[in-house]
């Protein structure tokens, strides 16, 4: 499944550059929440991905962004795809998006692909069997403060653990030396387990499998921790997203508690 997923995404990102680099661009409006979009790029994304998965014959189901749930012949494996992540930034002709790609068992993520096509970097892992990047070896920082720390924040909606986004992000310059908003959850990701940032807190009411497998997945196989705002199992996808090194991740909590 990991072979699978890593072809896809790399097709499907290379497929994404190219329209990128073009003039055909279609954007519409979405209604799943304020402000969505999709474009012809997403979709032509998902196709090529969805058709590798057809042609490897794995029984399956996909939950894909915008193809939803499709029945390939078993409940017990699923796909969780997110073939643009970053649609804003896309549309924006801002080079920061990725193809996004996590298999799951029984519920249980056991693998996960990110590429950066704009960077070439295929961001890969699978559990127990650690994270890479271009296939090296990747950990999360070593930081042990947030003073020092430079975060990653993103708010997409509201959850009753952070009522106040505002408030949070606030609190957050106090406490941190700084903090950025990229604009794709998976690079977002990608970016704590490669060390490129000390942590992240992503506001979510309720978290899409697509939209934040592969990515935890990457963030805990590069020695890093991951969970809800409440400190939960983040595959309960309930709730924002926390995750850095232990003693970031620790002190993020500590602050959402406070």
């Amino acid at each position: 499944m990991l072979k699978v997923a890593t072809e896809a995404a790399e097709e499907a990102g290379k497929r994404l550059l190219k329209l990128f680099n073009g003039s055909k661009l279609s954007v519409r409006q979405k209604h799943d929440y304020p402000g969505s979009i999709v474009t012809n790029a997403d979709e032509a994304s998902e196709r090529i991905i969805l058709n590798r998965i057809r042609r490897s014959g794995i029984k399956s189901t996909i939950s894909s962004e915008e193809a939803g749930t499709i029945d390939l012949g078993s409940r017990e494996v699923l796909w969780a795809i997110d073939p643009l992540d970053g649609t804003l930034n896309y549309a924006k002709r801002i080079p920061h998006f990725a193809v996004s790609i996590g298999t799951l068992i029984h519920n249980k993520t056991m693998a996960g692909v990110i590429y950066n096509p704009v960077l070439d970097e295929m961001f890969t892992a699978s559990r127990r069997g650690g994270a890479r990047l271009n296939g090296k070896r990747i950990r999360v920082s070593r930081a042990r403060s947030l003073r020092d720390s430079v975060l990653i924040f993103e708010w997409w909606n509201p959850e009753p653990s952070i009522p106040d986004p505002l408030d949070l992000v606030q609190g957050l310059y106090q406490f941190t030396r700084s903090i950025r908003s990229p604009g794709s959850v998976a690079l977002n990701l990608c970016s704590v387990a490669s060390g490129r940032f000390d942590g992240l807190v992503t506001v979510f009411r309720k978290a899409p499998a697509y939209e934040i497998a592969a990515g935890c997945l990457l963030v805990e196989e590069a020695s890093g921790r991951v969970t809800n705002s409440s400190g939960e199992n983040w595959e309960r996808l309930s709730g924002s997203i926390v995750a850095g090194g232990a003693e970031i991740h620790r002190q993020l909590l500590s602050l959402l508690r406070n």
